[in-house]
């Protein structure tokens, strides 16, 4: 009996999760040959890219097919590949295309946009056919995620699924925003029906960026010390009237580790009102002591422990997305994320008086 109730429980969830999913097409029509690929790749929440569905040009068009349970950014890429190793061409004829989309249920066209007269076949292209592909359309026009006004974006389209996927963007890394600037969020995106999974993440996102915005107390962390012995990162902070930089890395981040000089030059410049603490992620002690030896750095070392790793994730919404940096006051108040070392020296420059 047990047995038979837990194989229908088991049905019951394969059922709800089949019905969360709903079914994509893309038609092509593009000025390509024979024998190119098309394959669509988006950036999901196990993986940072998943082959979503492939196909092959014939006569012009393709066909691309799928299943999503909620709209995914990503790349619609074409290649020709295979044609260039069927007939031995030169490598510098090989020839791709990227054409960033936003996928979600639907049928969707892609080719050649009416408007795109004069230019390169791959700034041409574009996917439409969905609201949310016409939104996300509408921010590639406005300069794409990197450069168009988010701000501006979501106030227009408060309901929009894109609105909701910038939200969440801006919000991570945890004292890069205003308290302005998050309240604003809270209470311009209202969220779409077509994402709802989306928007329970911006909800949770939001809780824990109110907690960290610019000019407020530094959220604590669980540490271990050089030695082992436990501790937090509020109570290991200077409290001597300098600006404190807290530096986040990992023995893995070369990028962190490239940095270390430019910090070091800082501390220098700067010692009698700046000072480092560097915090370690690294989840085994021993390449963080390695990385210490083969480092060494004249401030005090501190290692997230397993919950303080977490935290990272859930409270300072970082990940394992090192560096990171926090600048503190002689107060003690977070006054922002500096982007590296050059963002901190241009801070303590303009506030020498």
């Amino acid at each position: 009996m047990l047995k038979q109730a837990f194989l229908s429980t088991l049905l019951l969830s394969a059922l709800s999760v089949q019905a969360q999913e709903k079914s994509f097409t893309i038609e092509g029509t593009v000025p390509l040959p024979d024998g190119y690929k098309v394959s669509l790749l988006c950036h999901t929440d196990t993986a940072y890219s998943t082959m979503m569905a492939e196909s092959w040009v014939k006569d012009g068009k393709f066909l691309l097919t799928g299943r999503v349970d909620k709209p995914y950014q990503g790349t619609l890429m074409t290649n020709n590949l295979r044609l260039v190793e069927q007939n031995k061409w030169p490598t510098d004829s090989i020839r791709w295309t990227y054409t960033p989309v936003f996928v979600s249920s639907g049928d969707l066209e892609f080719g050649v946009a009416a408007e795109s007269s004069g230019q390169p076949l791959e700034a041409a292209l574009a996917l439409t056919g969905t609201q949310v592909q016409a939104d996300y359309n509408e921010l590639r026009r406005l300069g794409g995620e990197r450069d168009a006004d988010a701000w501006a974006f979501i106030g227009s389209h408060p309901q929009s699924v894109i609105s909701v996927w910038l939200g969440n963007r801006l919000m991570e890394r945890a004292y890069n925003l205003t308290a302005d600037q998050v309240e604003f969020l809270a209470q311009t995106v209202k969220g779409s029906s077509e994402d709802p999974q989306r928007f329970a993440l911006f909800q949770k996102q939001l809780a824990a960026a109110r907690k960290t915005v610019k000019d407020s107390p530094l959220t604590d962390l669980e540490l271990v010390d050089a030695a082992g012995n436990p501790c937090h990162l509020t109570d290991v902070m200077p409290r001597n009237g300098k600006y404190v930089l807290i530096d986040f890395w990992a023995s893995w981040c070369g990028i962190c580790i490239h940095a270390m000089p430019d910090v070091a030059k800082l501390a220098e410049d700067f010692k009698d009102r700046f000072e480092v603490i560097a915090v370690s992620i690294d989840t085994k002690a021993d390449a963080w002591h390695k990385a210490m030896e083969k480092h060494p750095e004249p401030w005090p070392q501190y290692c997230t422990t397993k919950v303080g790793y977490q935290d990272l994730f859930d409270k300072y919404q970082v990940g394992n997305g090192v560096p990171y940096y926090l600048l503190v006051s002689p107060e003690g108040k977070v006054l922002f994320s500096p982007s590296g070392p050059e963002a901190v020296r241009a801070f303590l420059e303009e506030t020498k008086g």
